[in-house]
């Protein structure tokens, strides 16, 4: 971070003034007229004003205030700065895609913490690299077991470094989270390519041994049942798991981003103009910026594009949120990032993330209670139905599933059987109710294939 200012700055349009204990609202006025000034603000307990004024005139209004019978004293004021956490990093200028979301106005709230894990699971990371030198701790390698997981592509230590190269150190770049720790879990061989059974395993792998974050920054247009499985155990132990949204410049459901428990990323401009590359879709839960300076293989640094670039910026701030506020659940974080977004209609379901409004955001919805319940609907069993006992207050619904199908999301009174609301139609469905007390939750559909959904309930007293 820069060095603060040792010299003093004044505004060259105000003056501050103070008067006279006892002077008149009369006397007051008739000394700035004779100035030349406009009273912009008061501050009556100081009996200070703050007075606009033309840069060229300021020097002889001042000299006429300070001949007044009712002014005190009369000076230029002082300016202040806030103080950003701007790094010292030689390719922080280059870097506009950090500023785009909020940083590093957002550092001054959250820098990360050690103890904060984040799983990079892709080709490896390259220990080596000077700003990930002390990033990173013990992984894994999947496609060589018993070897150490360096990458022979060079793809995971871009996104690693996207993710937490070490910043403020005079060289190189800054990462999203300056003091977040890197899981380097290696399931893409040198060409990039790796089995769903492989990837599945190392998703399995990190969350057994400690991380509260995963990025996937892979994926293709298939899923299959381990790598399902396996995000459905990462979402059962409160892992956010974030994921890449593909480049194909579709809406094509990719995976693993399409799955219902992933917070799925889309690419955007630093103007905030959707990428002609990037997946899109209301599959896609946020966009982040997609171009992005990154750490090369065995040193340097080049230009890494695509959605693989912006799921490591999500995936940072979810690490900040979780260094801030480590008891936050995987569904708050998510919650916090998505619900803070800057819309972009017709690109994502939510918007572009911001650092410091998710940073904010968290602490309002950790006074709220947060349930997500996953089910899968099918041609047997077309409704499914959830207790709530909740407490009268507000009850903020949203069912996601995948697919262009139709379901259908209704509330009902446990007390009295009443229908409190109900709506119908594709993903995702939304209800914000008052609510008297216990409701019960239906989600129905009439397809006659398996409709596997996530629903989150947030109840706000």
């Amino acid at each position: 971070m820069p060095i603060s200012s040792t010299v003093v700055q004044y505004d060259p349009e105000r003056i501050s003034v103070t008067v006279a204990p006892g002077a008149s609202t009369r006397a007051v006025e008739a000394a700035f007229a004779r100035a030349g000034v406009q009273a912009e603000t008061v501050v009556p307990r100081l009996r200070t004003y703050l007075l606009r004024v033309a840069p060229e005139r300021q020097g002889a209004a001042v000299d006429e205030l300070e001949r007044s019978a009712v002014v005190v004293r009369a000076a230029p004021d002082v300016v202040s700065h806030v103080l950003d956490t701007t790094p010292n990093d030689s390719e922080w200028p280059a870097q506009e895609g950090l500023r785009v979301v909020g940083l590093p106005r957002a550092w001054d709230t959250s820098r990360g913490s050690s103890r904060v894990v984040v799983a990079v699971i892709d080709t490896g990371v390259d220990p080596n690299q000077p700003d990930l030198r002390g990033a990173l701790v013990p992984g894994i390698n999947l496609v060589n077991p018993g070897a150490p997981p360096l990458d022979d592509h060079g793809h995971g230590t871009a996104v690693a470094g996207v993710l937490a190269a070490r910043s403020d150190n005079k060289q190189g770049m800054a990462g999203v989270c300056w003091f977040c720790v890197v899981m380097p879990v290696k399931v893409l061989d040198s060409s990039g390519s790796g089995d769903d059974t492989v990837i599945a395993a190392g998703i399995v792998w990190a969350v057994d041994h400690g991380a509260r974050v995963i990025n996937m920054s892979l994926g293709g247009p298939g899923t299959s049942p381990p790598l399902t499985n396996a995000l459905s155990y990462a979402a059962k132990k409160d892992v956010v798991v974030v994921a890449a949204a593909g480049n194909s410049g579709t809406t094509t459901l990719f995976y693993p981003a399409a799955d219902t428990s992933v917070l799925s990323v889309a690419g955007t401009t630093t103007a905030d103009k959707a990428y002609a590359w990037s997946n899109y879709g209301s599959w896609v839960d946020v966009a982040a910026p997609g171009c992005n300076v990154a750490p090369a293989l065995h040193g340097g640094y080049g230009r890494f594009c695509g959605t693989s670039s912006a799921s490591p910026i999500v995936a940072g701030l979810a690490a900040l949120i979780v260094s801030q506020q480590p008891a936050a659940s995987a569904a708050q974080v998510r919650d916090a990032l998505e619900h803070s977004a800057s819309p972009l209609p017709n690109f994502v379901q939510f918007g572009r993330v911001s650092a410091p409004q998710a940073l904010a955001a968290i602490g309002v919805v950790g006074q709220r209670v947060t349930t997500v319940k996953s089910g899968v609907l099918t041609a047997a069993r077309p409704s499914l139905t959830y207790d709530l006992p909740a407490a009268p207050g507000s009850l903020a619904v949203t069912l996601r599933f995948r697919g262009g199908v139709s379901a259908t999301l209704t509330l009902i009174s446990t007390d009295t059987g009443a229908e409190l609301d109900r709506v119908k139609g594709s993903s995702p469905l939304r209800l914000v109710e008052p609510i008297p007390g216990p409701v019960k939750v239906v989600v129905s559909a009439a397809s006659r294939s398996r409709l596997p959904f996530t629903l989150t309930l947030r109840q706000m007293h």
